[in-house]
């Protein structure tokens, strides 16, 4: 493998085949390198029972806008009076 492909991190997204439509959502909100991502979807893949409904799929991770991804500090967290709604 090149170092360049070896240096990108990938998603492992999960689509669901629901009745309101398809969801989608990263396996373990974590992004891997190419090998540990590619193992992780092959055993995801083999343990999934309903192929039909779930399937997963492997997304480039892809920082062209930023430098680095936004951590969120303390203080940008959202207060429990803030999430409800005013009325």
């Amino acid at each position: 493998m090149t170092k360049e492909l070896n240096e990108k991190k990938f998603f492992i997204v999960e689509k669901f085949k629901g009745y309101g439509g398809d969801r989608y959502s990263i396996h373990s909100n974590s992004m891997y390198d190419l090998t540990t991502a590619v193992r992780k979807l092959l055993a995801l893949d083999t343990l999934n029972e309903d192929k039909e409904k779930t399937s997963y799929h492997l997304q480039e991770v892809n920082f062209s806008m930023v430098d680095k991804p936004l951590v969120l500090t303390k203080d940008m967290e959202v207060k429990e009076e803030q999430s409800e709604l005013p009325f």
